[in-house]
């Protein structure tokens, strides 16, 4: 385990590298903790070890070995939320609990390199990544009213490690100033100081009194899952590890950035998204005002992050940042957009 420094934006979740827990430690855990036999196949994570875990039947679990950096009581907090999700709405296609044999949700175990990490298994879920389906106004709307639902199956949850600090909060956004330094090129640099700007000057004098919960926080193209024959079908929404108590708003500007995509009109989908939403939730008019301030934020979010940290971590370098190119492209067709029509539009989305 490696611990580097870095601006003190990033928690220590992306600050620690952690060696991946070898395949045959992971089935030993399945065998030993869940009395399941089956093969360990490593499934790439931000900061995890994940293990897709298949038994000679077929059937498939995740088996989730966490970053030693995070706080056993963040991991018990991820885990009684997907429980507390299950209970509140139980047709929401979510991740489910496999408890150990001992009946707990999660446990802790020491690993090769001496830390100490949370485990986690859940079931799998079928589909395939939005990410690599075929893309539709339909797809979108029904991911923003799963958005809806998943917020209202949250509202009543509540933990006590439910704020605490993590990366991806964008509460803390105004600290992505302290990573620009990894940006060399001053254009790129000076676009991202701006949104910056925008968002100090537009939502953190209102965030304290913006409608906050416990939300996802991480609702992207990959942890939604469509049917691969029907890619209209949404099958799954995975990954409950960026979960944070913070406005609502953030929740659906992190949704509507990725939806952008490789659309021609990043305004369009992000309203596609928007239409669906609101048949579930709504957002008021200072919300919906403030939407595509919090969506350029995500944006630049996703650049600035992994360009700190594949600094921190050169040999995984392209891996941080293979997606860095197409969200340039993403703001750039953002910002061909007047931001006064962008608002209106999306307005109009919401009624």
């Amino acid at each position: 385990m490696t611990t580097h420094p870095a601006a003190t934006v990033l928690g220590a979740e992306l600050k620690t590298g952690a060696d991946a827990v070898p395949p045959h430690q992971a089935e030993w855990i399945a065998r030993q903790h869940y009395g399941l036999v089956g093969k360990a196949e490593w499934l790439w994570g931000e900061k995890d070890s994940n293990y897709r875990l298949t038994l000679e039947d077929g059937t498939a679990y995740l088996l989730k070995i966490l970053n030693p950096a995070e706080d056993p009581q963040v991991t018990a907090m991820h885990s009684q939320a997907l429980l507390h999700v299950e209970v509140m709405d139980p047709t929401l296609p979510i991740q489910r609990i496999i408890p150990t044999r001992e009946g707990a949700a999660d446990f802790r175990f020491t690993a090769d390199d001496g830390g100490e990490r949370g485990v986690r298994m859940v079931t799998f879920v079928p589909g395939m990544a939005q990410r690599t389906a075929p893309h539709s106004p339909l797809q979108r709307e029904r991911i923003g009213a799963l958005l809806g639902r998943m917020q209202k199956a949250l509202k009543s949850f509540q933990h006590p490690a439910a704020t605490h600090r993590i990366t991806w909060d964008m509460t803390h956004a105004t600290g992505m100033r302290d990573l620009m330094a990894a940006f060399t090129d001053s254009r790129q640099r000076g676009r991202l100081e701006r949104a910056i700007d925008d968002f100090e000057a537009e939502i953190v004098p209102v965030m304290a009194s913006l409608p906050a919960q416990v939300i996802h926080n991480d609702f992207n193209m990959e942890n939604i899952l469509v049917d691969p024959g029907r890619p209209d079908e949404i099958t799954g929404i995975i990954d409950f590890g960026d979960m944070v108590h913070a406005p609502v708003l953030f929740d659906v500007g992190i949704a509507a950035a990725y939806q952008i995509g490789g659309e021609a009109d990043p305004v369009e989908a992000m309203c596609d998204l928007v239409r669906g939403y609101r048949r579930e939730c709504t957002l008021s008019d200072m919300e919906i005002a403030r939407l595509h301030t919090a969506a350029v934020m995500r944006l630049v979010m996703r650049l600035a992050i992994p360009a700190w940290r594949a600094r921190l971590f050169p040999k995984d370098a392209a891996r941080l940042t293979v997606r860095s190119a197409s969200v340039w492209q993403q703001l750039a067709r953002l910002d061909a957009i007047p931001r006064t029509e962008a608002v209106a539009r999306l307005r109009a989305a919401n009624r």
